[in-house]
């Protein structure tokens, strides 16, 4: 009894300072369940957890515990990508370091066995984090394709350009919204918990799951195609109020019902455990002390160095709204825009809008604020609700790198975003090279911060628009008192 107290204290101690290092990436992961419906269900995945770990404790009690310094070697690795992602505000990779930086501590406190007896509960722990969202895109133009397909089906002509489609009796978008993630996340965490209790045969798991990812990207196109297809017999007074939201759930409830009816007549007889695991006699081993100690100081020593970074990390004070930073006379024109770009929460934040159409935007960032990022969700090129990305491309300004991004509206109007990043001496395009990039300048403490430049031009046509940007961009770039990163 002595031997297993030893090993949970260890664990509780741990797993308390780690709590501790990395709570503000527990907080952010909570805040984001509460505000988007797509990841609303990470809520039960901890329930669900104790209650699998509920059903496999009378086999628990009988393995051996031992401490693994591999292990704890392991969680030094963990905690270094952790860190590394917190310092340059890379969410998605700091939630799921989070999640393995915990099984790797479980493993150092209680040894291999233990853990591979529990391994699917554990892996389970990985829907805590809200991922998914960058195969958004991928997503809707699927759903694009696939409704698009349905309709002529049906005998109704439909022109799809992007995400948007033509029909005679309306015009439709494929949102973000209509992509069908929620779905998918939700129907793909139901059927792991399914596959693991109903099939003992991995190759009958996995097939489950490939099966109802399919059936979810698929059942996403036929709630697409019947919201359209009832709009069109309905003229309208049905399919997109608040029924909305009802057909895609009842769309989602019956596809998920019939799969899991469907896949219990193949159910594995799963051994119970008195069975089979349980049989086997526990025989306390000693301790081993060297295991033990080395497991301990690496963790201590490793939680220790990365609680001090963490906690002495500079950080830059702004403001709610950024102050301008220039003073630039430059003749400007009036009228709202629609463009839509964000880009707030900086040190500073330049917005002009020059007689010939042309709009500029500069903005400019710490290494590392109080709150914000360039680099994120929320800071936008332009309004994805209002425009569709029909085309882009990168090419070369003045030895920097820059992307041009063709737009168009529901109206069928055109804009182009020209735009390029810079953090430190680098112009940079690909988000994970900014972040990589940030993440180097922070490291040796350099601290020249970072910025965004963008320029933009509507209701002209692709090509001058192209031209005139790009020559606005060599002109801007070679102002004496330029608003350039």
């Amino acid at each position: 009894m002595k031997k297993t107290y030893s090993h949970i204290s260890l664990f509780f101690l741990t797993l308390t300072a780690m709590i501790a290092i990395v709570w503000p990436s527990l907080v952010e992961m909570e805040l984001l369940w509460r505000r988007s419906e797509t990841f609303m269900h990470c809520y039960l995945i901890l329930p669900i957890f104790a209650w699998l770990l509920w059903r496999r404790w009378p086999y628990l009690e009988t393995k051996e515990l031992t401490f693994s310094p591999i292990a704890a070697i392991a969680a030094v690795f963990c905690l270094t990508i952790w860190l590394s992602a917190y310092l340059v505000e890379v969410s998605f990779i700091a939630h799921f370091s989070i999640i393995a930086l915990l099984q790797c501590l479980v493993w150092a406190c209680f040894g291999k066995k233990l853990v591979l007896s529990i391994r699917f509960p554990l892996l389970y722990l990985y829907f805590l984090v809200p991922f998914g969202e960058a195969i958004n895109p991928f997503l809707q133009d699927i759903t694009a394709y696939l409704t698009v397909g349905l309709l002529n089906g049906v005998a109704i002509p439909v022109f799809r350009e992007g995400l948007y489609l033509h029909t005679a009796f309306g015009l439709f978008e494929v949102a973000v919204a209509c992509s069908g993630l929620n779905f998918l996340i939700a129907a793909l965490s139901l059927a792991c918990l399914y596959a693991y209790l109903t099939y003992s045969s991995f190759l009958k798991q996995v097939g489950f799951v490939i099966i109802i990812i399919v059936l979810s990207i698929l059942a996403n196109s036929l709630r697409a195609f019947l919201l359209i297809y009832v709009a069109k017999i309905s003229d309208f007074n049905y399919g997109f109020g608040d029924d909305h939201y009802y057909y895609g759930w009842a769309v989602f409830f019956l596809v998920i019902f019939t799969s899991f009816w469907f896949g219990g007549y193949f159910a594995d007889k799963i051994p119970s455990i008195a069975e089979g695991e349980n049989s086997a006699s526990h025989q306390s081993q000693p301790v081993n002390l060297l295991a033990k100690g080395l497991t301990l100081t690496i963790i201590v020593l490793s939680l220790s160095t990365t609680a001090l970074l963490r906690f002495n990390l500079p950080v830059t004070q702004v403001s709610e709204l950024a102050m301008p930073s220039l003073n630039i006379t430059l003749p400007r024109q009036q009228s709202p825009s629609n463009w839509g770009i964000t880009f707030f929460d900086g040190i500073h934040r330049d917005a002009l809008q020059l007689e010939n159409g042309i709009e500029i935007l500069h903005a400019s960032y710490a290494s590392r604020q109080n709150e914000g990022e360039m680099i994120s969700w929320h800071n936008r090129l332009f309004d994805r609700d209002g425009w569709t990305l029909v085309n882009k491309k990168i090419v070369q300004l003045n030895n920097d790198k820059v992307e041009l991004l063709f737009l168009r509206d529901t109206r069928g109007n055109p804009r182009v975003v020209l735009y390029t990043y810079r953090v430190g001496d680098y112009r940079l395009i690909r988000p994970e090279l900014i972040k990589a990039a940030q993440l180097l300048d922070l490291l040796s403490m350099q601290h020249q911060g970072s910025s965004v430049l963008a320029l933009s031009i509507a209701n002209m046509e692709y090509t001058a628009a192209e031209k005139l940007l790009q020559q606005s961009y060599q002109y801007y770039y070679c102002l004496p008192q330029r608003c350039q990163p």
